[in-house]
């Protein structure tokens, strides 16, 4: 059996890959590393990572459950429709999807696709029905994985603000060398505790811009790859299934 014949699998590997960060987290704090790295930072941008990736990663909850629900329906509207005997008709009677008299389908993504195609292809001449198809396809896509463009915009986000970490860092360091008027003993203490404050924060807050972006962005790659696949189901189901069971739409 294959891990996507389980029910709701995105949500239990995205809850998987949850729990293991926060279990490096509680680890990382207990040693102290949290601790160092915030204090370390005199910028304060890892502070606006951490608070920007917790966000992120509430948005990736909140689409792992949606996908999971909807892959979960789209397996079940599929069996229903193949194991549909090939006299029977789809009908789309106010908005609501039916085969036979197995009774209305569940309302999900992928009966309102149909439902979609059903009125498109009836309302539509035979010669436009390609390029309505294309259409109807561009906004599926768009609606499972238009929310994600954020999500990657984040992670890109959370990158560039290590680097600009990074910046203000040698700026920091370069800052105390500048501000020195002589070069005794103690200015020097002094310059090398300036200086390493500024090293501390260029690293901390590169550091924690690249393990920010990895994590948020695999988070988002499961949820690219779960969108893809809930379309691909889709469209098997509308251009394979459906036609290959049925000999005409039907809709009343």
């Amino acid at each position: 059996m294959r891990l996507q014949d389980f029910q709701h699998y995105l949500l239990l590997i995205w809850l998987t890959i949850t729990g293991l960060i926060l279990f490096g987290i509680v680890v990382s704090w207990n040693e102290g590393l949290i601790t160092q790295l915030v204090n370390g930072d005199r910028s304060r941008i890892c502070l606006v990572i951490g608070l920007l990736y917790s966000i992120a990663t509430l948005h990736c909850a909140k689409r792992a459950i949606f996908l999971s629900s909807q892959l979960n329906h789209a397996a079940d509207v599929a069996s229903r429709i193949a194991a549909a005997e090939r006299n029977e008709t789809v009908i789309a009677p106010d908005q609501t999807l039916s085969v036979g008299n197995t009774g209305a389908l569940p309302a999900c993504v992928m009966t309102e696709h149909l439902i979609d195609i059903i009125n498109a292809r009836r309302d539509t001449l035979a010669s436009d029905g390609g390029q309505e198809k294309s259409t109807l396809t561009d906004a599926l896509a768009e609606r499972l994985k238009g929310a994600h463009e954020l999500g990657w915009f984040v992670v890109d986000i959370l990158l560039k603000l290590g680097l600009v970490g990074t910046i203000i860092g040698f700026i920091l360091m370069l800052g105390s060398i500048a501000n020195t008027a002589s070069l005794d003993v103690n200015t020097m203490q002094k310059v090398l505790r300036e200086m390493s404050g500024g090293m501390g924060t260029a690293l901390f807050t590169t550091l924690a811009g690249l393990i920010g972006s990895i994590l948020l962005g695999l988070q988002y790659l499961l949820l690219d790859k779960s969108a893809d696949e809930l379309i691909l189901r889709i469209i098997r189901v509308a251009e394979i299934d459906i036609q290959s069971n049925f000999g005409a739409y039907g809709a009343r």
